[in-house]
């Protein structure tokens, strides 16, 4: 069971290059590589978000905005499954981010819970706090929202969890307060110590006038809970560094056997 997480720069601005070639081929992409779930970030666009999940459902996906009929105010998250979705919700975070886009983006968790050969799997996509502020200390935005998030299903700790998304905090896992967080709640990240870079400065989408970074950075991860009750444990975990690149972000794969 593969699940790719992904933040697909669908962003409604003018800058953002090539945007619906390059959803088109990122859909094709997900669908020709068969992965089971998928966990999308920054959709904006109602058109190309539309787009998006037509052609997925055309090509067996079940679409958990589809399904929960949210059409606006879901943070510009999409996930897509090949396992029939049994309930999907949204969980807002609130609108105390210090920046006028995240405020707008109502950025939030969603939560789709997934009938698998394996049994139910709560799978959540998400998107935290971005701000390019350096006054405001982000990194507490971001724990107040997993804080938000982890309130909102505090007594389903016992079911298998998958947590993946774009997390916008370098090397978040071996940042001391996120770490206490993650292993008070049960969440286990797979990855090397090492950092793996999913933002990276040699990425042509990055190295523009907006975007432009002079340090690599990892920003989006996947972690789970519980996942051994379904029998699963962990084969493979870690970016895909695709030729040509598709958004600024890179996808970041695991796989469950």
């Amino acid at each position: 069971m593969e699940i790719i997480t992904y933040n697909i720069w669908d962003l409604p601005l003018w800058f953002v290059r090539n945007r619906k070639k390059r959803l088109l081929e990122i859909a094709r992409y997900l669908v020709e590589r068969g992965t089971d779930i998928i966990c999308l970030q920054e959709s904006w666009s109602l058109e190309y978000r539309r787009a998006l999940s037509e052609y997925m459902r055309a090509h067996g996906y079940h679409d958990a905005i589809h399904q929960a009929g949210i059409k606006r105010g879901n943070g510009g998250l999409l996930t897509f499954s090949k396992f029939p979705i049994v309930s999907v919700r949204f969980i807002p975070f609130g609108r105390r981010a210090f920046a006028v886009s995240e405020i707008i983006g109502n950025k939030g968790a969603l939560e789709t819970n997934i009938e698998t050969p394996r049994g139910l799997i709560k799978v959540i996509n998400t998107h935290l706090h971005y701000s390019p502020s350096t006054i405001i200390e982000t990194a507490s935005v971001r724990l107040r929202q997993l804080r938000t998030l982890f309130a909102a299903i505090k007594n389903e700790g016992d079911m298998p969890t998958v947590l993946a998304g774009d997390f916008n905090e370098h090397d978040m896992v071996n940042e001391k307060q996120f770490e206490r967080l993650f292993a008070k709640e049960g969440f286990v990240h797979h990855a090397p110590s090492e950092m793996t870079p999913t933002y990276r400065a040699e990425n042509p989408l990055v190295n523009n006038w907006i975007n432009r970074i002079v340090t690599s950075r990892q920003y989006d991860y996947i972690l789970t809970r519980q996942i051994e009750k379904s029998g699963l444990n962990v084969r493979s975990y870690g970016p895909l560094y695709l030729t040509p690149v598709l958004s600024d972000h890179d996808p970041v794969s695991i796989l469950l056997s």
